[in-house]
């Protein structure tokens, strides 16, 4: 029993990791928060009852990570920490009784919108501002100094002359955020899943004029450290001079001197310019509590942005600095999580979607109805094993849920009062060839590779972002170029007619030289990107990263056989039948010589190359399993991002931050401070970039 309970463990950390992962830096979440918070707290049970199980890489002994491994980073005057959460009014209650028996009577609270957005701490000093930074993992953030000037309300200057850190959400409004996706859906992008991960998106691109436009918008809600020098504010609340009169180095030791509220927090920071959200309460009793949780998540919907809960704090200060912090978290603050929205509604019709791959989705149309601020016409089905287990009739009343999902699910039939049953087609809805379900598993496909739907499909992902990165050929587009018999397949994108683009509606002259442009430049994508460009059923984006890995050039993948394939730790039986089953169909290979001759990149680069002969040259070579890497300076064989790919594939993890945790520094030219906290550290070894190689081969 305790073997089958760690081993649980160990795979709720690897898969929950995994998911922070996707959420906080890739912003690509695969499955929702109401998801995740189930298995988390399956997590913190077990822990609880198997403490001797607790691994340190467990995501309830850690700060989830924002940071990308190339960002820039600085550390934070103040930790910044992660709330609990709470699930039920039963959690809010537990919570509140640990302190009431601590100090003896029912403390007051603060309660504030739990917004969906992402964190971020602003230093000053003598009221300029000097940096910005994201959360990060807590200790250290990516700094994002130049994306945060472009929003507005967040002052440059303030009237203070020491030295604060500013604390706030970073936030898309419904309406900014709606707009978001229907853009990126024209240009056939990937929608954002949610608020939280377009705004994390947002505030790391490069392009701070891009940031601009996307109008992001900021509440300021905390202080992390303080220090005052003698301030000219003479008008402020007691809450200053207060603070100021002690001579506090910080915060929550100012906070000691007297009965200082996070309320008051929140006016200060009003009074020094930056925006509050008004929408908070103090409250001394469980019925007060539950009675402003239970108003806001009946009206969150009549919000101009998106809350998925609400945060308690314990409103007095000098109480908090008392409480303290466990290693992820503030004692005396929790977050009470809403239940996914659900609604009823009428199931009118279901219709079936081909998919690029000749997946066949069933889709159910619903009379539309209001959940989380959008209105939800469209659900999916999944499968014809989910029709199956639902037993649902068109007519039915049915129950749709939509937590952090672009397209709602039905979860149930709420009145079963349908007369006519959901059945599943044995025909292509568009081609009528029949339909193959795959071998252990609930999909089937329509095999005809001719299928329109298919096609139309194939070349929105050729085009797509994570593939050729084709701008200006979304969906709108390719569906325009169809319906006039300018393209019919992959490679006709390449022998587009441009004087005749520029004369089809909402098209111009400009337009057809961009689109020109944006083509010619798909022929250097990586040789990655044009594994997953072409389609294969079961190869995402990893698989392919992982076969351009393993092979050389698309000539050496299509001549490999499945031994070979299945010999590769990744693929399976089922993904090395299905790039075999692809590259054994003639018009597939007649596709590829067609590229090759336009002059798409078929092949690994000679750095690419170069790194996998050091990836893979020994099987006795050296595993770097959970040693801990920082990567400075630059390089004169391998990108930095290269060589955290060679640290990765040795098992080696690459962090941001020097600490007593780190295992190995790599230096390069201009290594800047990262080597001189190092060099202060005597358990971590510095290698330069000819030691770290000597090292694996």
């Amino acid at each position: 029993m305790e073997t089958k309970i760690r081993k649980r463990i160990e795979h709720l950390v690897e898969y929950l990791n995994r998911q922070n992962q996707l959420y906080y830096v890739e912003s690509k979440p695969e499955i929702s928060d109401i998801e995740y918070d189930i298995l988390y707290s399956e997590l913190k049970g077990l822990e609880e009852l198997y403490p001797e199980f607790i691994l340190k890489s467990s995501p309830t002994q850690n700060i989830g990570s924002d940071i990308t491994t190339t960002s820039k980073t600085i550390k934070h005057l103040q930790k910044m920490y992660s709330l609990d959460n709470a699930f039920s009014f039963e959690g809010i209650q537990t919570f509140v009784n640990k302190i009431e028996k601590e100090i003896g009577k029912f403390p007051e609270i603060c309660l504030e919108h739990k917004i969906d957005g992402l964190s971020i701490n602003i230093l000053y000093e003598k009221g300029q501002m000097k940096h910005a930074l994201t959360r990060g993992d807590g200790e250290s953030g990516e700094v994002v100094t130049e994306n945060i000037l472009t929003l507005r309300g967040i002052p440059q200057n303030i009237p203070f002359e020491g030295t604060i850190e500013v604390r706030g959400e970073v936030f898309f409004s419904r309406e900014d955020f709606s707009a978001l996706n229907d853009e990126r859906s024209k240009k056939s992008l990937k929608l954002f899943a949610n608020p939280r991960n377009a705004a994390s998106g947002t505030l790391k691109l490069k392009d701070s004029a891009l940031v601009a436009e996307r109008n992001l918008k900021v509440y300021f809600y905390g202080i992390g450290f303080w220090e005052t020098q003698h301030s000219k504010f003479k008008s402020l609340s007691e809450i200053h001079s207060v603070r100021q009169r002690s001579g506090a180095t910080d915060w929550m030791e100012a906070s000691s001197t007297a009965t200082i509220s996070q309320t008051d927090t929140l006016k200060f920071l009003s009074e020094l310019g930056f925006k509050v959200n008004p929408h908070f309460q103090t409250v001394n009793s469980y019925q007060a509590i539950f009675d402003f949780c239970n108003e806001w998540e009946k009206e969150r919907s009549h919000l101009d942005y998106e809350i998925d809960g609400i945060v308690l704090k314990i409103n007095d200060l000098a109480l908090q600095t008392e409480l303290g912090f466990t290693s992820k978290s503030p004692k005396w603050a929790i977050a009470y999580k809403f239940k996914a929205e659900e609604k009823n509604t009428v199931l009118k019709d279901v219709i079936f979607q081909v998919g690029r791959t000749g997946a066949i989705t069933p889709v159910a149309i619903l009379e539309p109805v209001a959940i989380s601020g959008s209105m939800v016409s469209r659900a999916t089905l999944h499968n014809a094993d989910e029709i199956q287990r639902l037993n649902i009739k068109i007519g039915d009343t049915v129950k749709v849920i939509k937590s952090g999902e672009i397209i709602p699910k039905i979860i149930e039939v709420s009145e079963s009062v349908g007369k006519t049953s959901v059945i599943f087609p044995d025909k292509c809805p568009i081609c009528e060839s029949n339909l193959v379900k795959e071998e252990e598993g609930s999909i089937h496909y329509c095999e005809n590779t001719n299928c329109p739907a298919q096609r139309h499909r194939k070349l929105e992902h050729f085009c797509s972002k994570d593939a050729m990165n084709i701008e200006g050929l979304g969906e709108a587009v390719l569906s325009q170029l169809l319906e006039k018999e300018m393209i019919n397949t992959i490679d006709s994108i390449y022998h587009i007619d441009f004087e005749a683009f520029a004369q089809l509606e909402k098209q111009g002259v400009k337009s057809a030289e961009n689109l020109k442009n944006s083509i010619e430049s798909s022929k250097d994508r990586t040789f990655d990107r044009f594994i997953f460009a072409l389609g294969i059923k079961h190869v995402g984006q990893k698989i392919s990263k992982v076969l351009a890995k393993y092979f050389d050039s698309i000539d050496s993948l299509i001549s490999a056989d499945i031994d070979a394939l299945k010999n590769i730790n990744e693929i399976g039986e089922k993904i090395a039948k299905s790039v075999i089953d692809f590259f054994s169909d003639s018009e597939n290979i007649a596709l590829i010589e067609k590229l090759k001759a336009i002059g798409l990149n078929t092949k690994k680069s000679d750095e690419e190359k170069n790194m996998t002969s050091l990836s893979y040259r020994h099987s006795s070579r050296m595993t770097l399993k959970d040693k801990r890497f920082v990567i400075t300076g630059s390089f004169e064989s391998f990108s930095r991002d290269k060589l955290t790919e060679l640290i990765e594939s040795h098992g080696g993890v690459v962090i941001s931050q020097v600490s007593k945790k780190l295992d190995y520094l790599i230096v390069g030219e201009k290594p800047g401070s990262k080597l001189e906290k190092a060099q202060n550290i005597s358990t971590i070894k510095i290698l330069d970039e000819k030691s770290f190689l000597e090292m694996i081969v």
